[in-house]
């Protein structure tokens, strides 16, 4: 038996409860749908959660609940599947007795609501939270059997410790399926998830969100000029007649590329020290990059003076975001390759970036009139190879140029298409 402070609502037709409870007691108290024994047999019109994800959960979830100091999860619904007729709700004017009438009626909504034990409760909205504080306070015991294992499974280790770390659940009766589902699917419906440029803003424990951020502040390479932004934070793309040169989530993806090596982490923050190292490294990246390639000074030189870059953005495939981050798979070569970034930016300027250079069609750019640029992370990677031959082929292996080779001959749809010439 478990008796808990709540406070009991009602919305349309339901009436809910929230409470506050231990970890501890939350894990051995609700359970998952699937763990229900007559899930296997339901019906897809009968099942109302959606399958975990334990990959997700061990990988992302339990490491923050772990780790994290300032971990917190918003509320779980919890659905009384079955033994609400047991479950009793007493008043707080009912256990206190007499109370002044300035506080009668907000009180009469707050109470206690007790748990026999003999209920079946299941966690309708928050079964991926639930498990990850399962997973986290007993380790891989707390892994639901007939899981297939993975390598991170095998880190697990048990914080009984997290027992005491206290949820807030909203308890909801189980009158139907039908209506559990409905609730189930209408919050996360309309649960709008939040952009990738909202996560780079908002993350603190993301070394690329935070390299990212700090580019474009005061003092860092990509800061205002004049009170123009040319970095876009707000969205994942530039306009024609964007006066940015690029945008948050470009910035985040190429330095995720050129620190690929280094094992830095999107979970966690590594120390100052290993952060300035990483974010110095990211700097005279584009430092040095803004300085030696003449479209980019031609940008910044229109954008001292407030003119718009539109025409340029038009003729030159560098004041695309897809390229840049195409030139940081160059740049991850260079550096496995001992090469400076500064000897390969000499060469970017000997390159035809036009639209119309026949080399970028179905590689940077659809072959079409409509200049629509091609995205995704293999193409990004395949433009970098193609790029990386031109300006460093002579000390590519083999392999390196044979995967160069094989994407223009896809790209041509072309078994005898030759390699594009070598910048000297």
């Amino acid at each position: 038996m478990a008796t808990l402070g709540c406070i009991k609502a009602k919305m349309g037709r339901t009436t809910y409860y929230i409470c506050k409870m231990a970890a501890g007691e939350l894990i051995d108290r609700v359970g998952i749908a699937k763990e229900l024994p007559e899930w296997p047999d339901m019906t897809a019109e009968e099942k109302m959660q959606r399958e975990c994800d334990i990959k997700r959960i061990v990988e992302e979830i339990v490491p923050y609940v772990i780790e994290d100091p300032d971990r917190f999860f918003s509320s779980l619904i919890v659905d009384i599947y079955s033994g609400f007729e047991d479950i009793s709700f007493e008043p707080l004017s009912k256990v206190v007795g007499d109370i002044p009438n300035a506080y009668a009626v907000p009180m009469a909504d707050m109470g206690f609501i007790t748990l026999p034990g003999k209920e079946r409760l299941i966690a309708l909205d928050g079964q991926h939270r639930l498990l990850s504080l399962k997973i986290a306070i007993r380790g891989i015991m707390g892994v639901p059997g007939g899981t297939k294992t993975f390598a991170a499974m095998n880190k697990l280790q048990p914080h009984p410790e997290l027992a005491n770390e206290e949820l807030c659940i909203i308890l909801v009766e189980h009158t139907d399926t039908a209506k559990i589902r409905k609730i189930f699917n209408k919050i996360n419906k309309y649960a709008k998830q939040t952009s990738r440029s909202d996560n780079i803003i908002t993350s603190d424990d993301d070394t690329f969100a935070v390299i990212a951020r700090r580019l474009f502040k005061e003092g860092g390479p990509l800061a205002p000029i004049n009170g123009i932004d040319l970095v876009n934070w707000k969205s994942n793309t530039l306009s024609q007649r964007s006066k940015n040169l690029t945008t948050l989530s470009a910035l985040y993806t190429i330095a995720e590329t050129i620190l690929k090596d280094k094992r830095f982490s999107s979970k966690i923050l590594p120390d100052t020290v290993a952060l300035d190292e990483a974010y110095q490294t990211i700097a005279s990246f584009w430092s040095t990059t803004l300085d030696g390639v003449q479209a980019y000074q031609q940008y910044l030189e229109l954008t001292r003076n407030n003119k718009p870059v539109s025409s340029l953005r038009e003729e030159n495939l560098l004041l695309k975001p897809v390229t840049q981050m195409a030139l940081a798979h160059v740049a991850l070569m260079a550096q496995r390759k001992e090469i400076s970034w500064e000897s390969i930016v000499g060469k970017l300027n000997q390159i035809d970036w036009s639209f119309n250079n026949d080399l970028w069609f179905n590689i940077l750019v659809i072959g079409s009139a409509n200049k629509k640029m091609i995205t995704g992370k293999e193409s990004i990677r395949s433009a970098g190879m193609v790029i990386a031959y031109m300006v460093m082929g002579n000390q590519m292996t083999r392999n390196e140029v044979d995967d160069v080779r094989q994407i223009i001959r896809n790209a041509r749809n072309d078994d005898t298409a030759n390699l594009p010439s070598m910048i000297p």
